[in-house]
């Protein structure tokens, strides 16, 4: 499996573009709304706590494990959130799709939508994996929808699996789609998208 970390996809809507140090600002003015990280095992209450976030996405980039990417709405040229493929395993030829974060404003409109299949699309079809995990804070339902609603098969649950910085222990929910779902996945998201939010 050959991975180009530095990929751009293109949506209809978006763009998902290499995370770059030089989008901490309007990353972090995007993201900065407390709801953002409710359920996350991160806090982000400052330009520094950005900082961190991307350094972290970037090292994991040149360690080969992750690919981070900023969300980028085509028709206002503004950044809106990001989202990565990470823990990237060569030998098995299995990633997950998670570190999503879409400023509120664009919650339940297309942009989800169109990340996951632009990734999932890359993923299946490029990288040739077999299988994609999604994995949710237990305490998020709404992400767990969001998740169920691409069509991800809910695998199980790791009880109190994280801890947060407040004490906050949270299970984690795991789901997948494999490469045998791919073609039935990606006819469905392409419906949700041709039809009105």
């Amino acid at each position: 499996m050959v991975i180009d970390t530095d990929v751009i996809l293109h949506g209809n809507t978006i763009s998902l573009i290499p995370l770059e140090m030089v989008h901490n600002e309007e990353l972090f003015e995007a993201l900065k709304n407390p709801e953002v990280w409710k359920y996350t095992w991160r806090e982000v209450h400052s330009i520094e706590d950005m900082n961190e976030i991307i350094s972290t996405a970037i090292h994991n980039k040149k360690e080969g494990t992750q690919i981070p990417f900023i969300i980028k709405n085509k028709t206002t040229g503004k950044i809106v959130g990001s989202t990565r493929i990470g823990d990237i395993d060569i030998v098995n030829r299995n990633v997950e799709i998670g570190w999503t974060w879409i400023t509120p404003e664009l919650w339940r409109t297309p942009v989800n939508t169109e990340s996951k299949l632009l990734m999932l699309q890359f993923c299946f079809e490029v990288l040739k994996v077999y299988r994609v995990q999604f994995s949710v804070s237990g305490l998020n339902i709404r992400s767990q929808k969001a998740i169920e609603r691409l069509g991800a098969i809910k695998e199980g649950t790791f009880r109190k699996h994280r801890v947060k910085k407040d004490g906050t222990i949270h299970d984690n929910v795991y789901y997948s789609i494999l490469d045998t779902e791919w073609d039935k996945v990606k006819d469905h998201l392409i419906f949700l998208l041709e039809k009105k939010y």
